[in-house]
């Protein structure tokens, strides 16, 4: 026998109260014989001798009245049948339903969904009234959120008759901790899990973490896992798409990669992927694919506006259509506001010719001031900057500018010293100069990162990259030290334009002053189309290389200035409407449940655009062994015990045969209540024998 309630049979000691109140009226009477009573010695002693057995009788009585009443709200259970019942024992069933994309495969039977679903429901109606339940779906990646048990079935039956599939992969491990959870603090004697998925081997673990449920999956759970995967399913998907260019600007193309996988056991011959871009169609591919195999596809497409660009890959649909379609954004800036700083303005000319002579598009929009005026400037004006010279002004508001996400060009003055050299360098946390180069035979380039965005527009023959060195006759003797790139290098290893990322901007740092009297590149033909580059780069928008997925909280970073009501554009147009504490400094939005670009605007301005893809791991549909599943419940060192139900199985009548027990509270209430009928009953006679016998 087990008790539901066992703290309440420390009760077991008020059993003990009538046997004390007994004992304590038992006195010893002092004996005075009256002659005339003799004759009726024989008599009294009859009656005195029925008074003691009907009392001996009341103190049994009352004893085991408290006894069966502490035992009933104990909750006394059998593991046995009782009385031709074997489920009166009350019953928490938790349902684990795999709402994921995988299980939209359809075979024989219908889809997987709806075949979860159906027998979901048959085992909802197997429960009674008293039973309580709990739905937890597996696309609900937040662990903080606790599902609720209820007795309102037919909520719960709604529930699961509209369940829709979810774009949103999650785990069956994060579902199985939710329902240990329930299942341990539940203290009902029938425990249940109704386990149904398709069983994907890449989507049982959350990573490589296994928890520890040998005190919440106890013995007596019981586990029923329904395997509804086994289906050979036909599925090709695109696993990521990456944007490869970096420099981006109207009416210029834009260069996509697109990983496509073959994750069916059958080749695909002459598919095709083709390129979208805000939402028009700018290029297809066909492709070939053996078995298993995943093959990087070349794209590329004409942008034709400035702004946040929708860029989209899709291949034709098959089995699993959710994982053929794939989103990034990209920026395109109509206008770049650049700010030309210079110690003497004289130092800026070639600088700012050369960048006048590139700007044919107009797209520059170009301010040149003198450094010591940094401190009245407004920088959130500027998309990026260049700095010419310095001499030991105060620069900390271009170090913030460029920590906020934006660029810098950095050149020495004609009258830079080394000192001040190595001071901004310190100032950016960069590596300084170690000496200066002067005289002797001019420097010229040794070595040219070709590999760079910056040089991928120069060179109409991709084939011939080739640069004429310009002469250096003085130059800072600047190394990266493995902290950035060294895209231009002299001799000796020494930086004559290098790359550094300073949190969420970059800074290009030059080693010689613009002028000629330290080098003839300005005079160079690469000189003005390379500095043209170069501030397009460094304005473009940084990628934060974080793919955002389904069901992903989505970060925007919210500016001091900004307006505290922020609206979302989902995919789809629809929008939602947000207002923010005045001391916030991000927004996280929590409901990304589709597929495509989330729009994130500030007075009518965008602020922030973020795709979001499907999880590759869920287009994986090989289906784990029944073997690998109770391995992995050993693992994680759960005690219940684990019970696989096929689909051509009868679930209710294998769950009726393992459900048992029988709560016995009511029995014993019962019998408390008519022994104290009999007792009542007893004590009024006692009563009466009692008065009869003192007469």
């Amino acid at each position: 026998m087990t008790f539901l309630n066992p703290a309440v049979l420390f009760g077991l000691l008020a059993a003990s109260i009538p046997v004390l109140i007994h004992l304590f009226n038992l006195r010893k009477l002092k004996k005075i014989e009256f002659s005339t009573l003799i004759f009726l010695k024989e008599l009294q002693k009859n009656k005195i001798r029925k008074v003691k057995l009907k009392q001996w009788l009341l103190l049994l009585l009352r004893t085991l009245i408290i006894l069966f009443l502490v035992l009933g709200f104990a909750r006394p259970t059998l593991k046995s049948t009782f009385i031709g019942n074997s489920s009166t024992a009350k019953t928490t069933a938790v349902f684990i339903l795999d709402d994921t994309f995988s299980m939209s495969v359809v075979d024989a039977k219908g889809s997987y969904l709806n075949q979860e679903k159906e027998t979901a429901l048959r085992l909802l109606a197997q429960l009674h009234d008293g039973d309580e339940a709990a739905l937890i779906l597996v696309s609900e990646k937040n662990t903080k959120k606790r599902p609720i048990l209820t007795t309102d079935f037919s909520l719960l039956k709604k529930n699961i008759e509209s369940l829709p599939l979810s774009n949103i992969s999650g785990s069956l491990q994060s579902a199985l901790i939710k329902a240990a959870a329930i299942l341990d603090e539940s203290t009902n004697y029938n425990k249940e899990l109704y386990l149904l998925s398709d069983f994907q081997k890449s989507r049982v673990m959350d990573g490589d973490r296994l928890p520890d449920l040998s005190e919440a999956m106890k013995e007596g759970i019981r586990v029923y896992a329904f395997p509804l995967g086994g289906k050979e399913v036909f599925n090709v998907g695109i696993e990521k798409i990456a944007v490869n260019s970096q420099i981006f600007e109207k009416d210029k193309p834009v260069k996509i990669s697109a990983f496509i996988s073959n994750y069916s056991k059958q080749n695909v011959e002459n598919s095709v992927i083709s390129l979208f871009i805000n939402g028009e169609r700018a290029s297809q591919k066909s492709f070939s694919l053996k078995a298993s195999e995943t093959k990087e596809i070349l794209l590329e497409g004409i942008i034709k506006k400035s702004g946040y660009q929708d860029i989209s890959a899709a291949i034709e649909d098959d089995e699993i259509v959710h994982d053929n379609k794939r989103f990034a954004q990209i920026f395109v800036p109509e206008k770049i506001p650049l700010l030309i700083l210079a110690e003497e303005l004289s130092d800026a000319i070639f600088v700012h010719y050369g960048l006048q002579a590139a700007n044919a598009n107009q797209q520059l929009q170009i301010d040149v001031k003198p450094l010591k005026q940094l401190a009245s400037i407004d920088l959130k004006k500027y998309n990026s900057a260049i700095l010419i010279g310095f001499s030991g002004e105060n620069i900390s508001p271009l170090i913030q500018f460029v920590k906020r996400g934006n660029g810098l060009f950095f050149f020495p003055g004609s009258t830079t010293s080394l000192t001040n050299y190595q001071s901004i360098c310190k100032s950016f946390q960069i590596p300084a100069a170690k000496n200066v180069i002067a005289g002797g035979i001019p420097q010229k380039f040794s070595s040219i990162d070709y590999q760079h965005p910056l040089f991928s527009r120069l060179f109409e023959d991709k084939q011939k990259k080739s640069i004429e060195s310009p002469e250096i006759y003085a130059a800072f003797l600047q190394r990266t030290e493995g902290q950035g790139k060294s895209l231009i290098s002299l001799s000796n290893n020494i930086s004559f334009l290098s790359e550094y990322k300073i949190d969420a901007g970059k800074i290009f740092v030059a080693s010689t002053a613009p002028v000629l009297t330290q080098t003839n590149f300005p005079l160079k033909g690469i000189f003005a189309p390379l500095l043209y580059e170069s501030i397009l780069y460094l304005s473009s928008i940084q990628k934060d290389n974080v793919e955002n997925l389904a069901g992903d909280n989505l970060a925007v970073a919210i500016s001091e200035n900004a307006s505290r009501k922020i609206e979302v554009t989902k995919p789809g147009n629809e929008k939602e409407f947000f207002t923010l504490d005045e001391n916030a400094k991000d927004f996280r939005y929590e409901n990304s449940g589709r597929f495509g670009i989330f729009y994130f605007s500030s007075v009518d301005k965008i602020i922030r655009a973020v795709a979001v893809n499907a999880n590759p791991l869920e287009s994986k549909m090989e289906s784990a062994e029944q073997a690998e599943i109770s391995e992995y419940f050993s693992k994680i060192k759960s005690n219940a015990k684990l019970t696989f139900i096929n689909k051509d199985e009868n679930p209710e009548q294998t769950i009726k045969q393992a459900r048992f027990g029988t709560e016995l509270w009511k029995y014993f209430i019962i019998l408390a209540l008519l022994l104290a009928v009999i007792e009542m009953f007893v004590s009024k006679s006692s009563k009466k024998d009692l008065v009869w016998s003192k007469q």
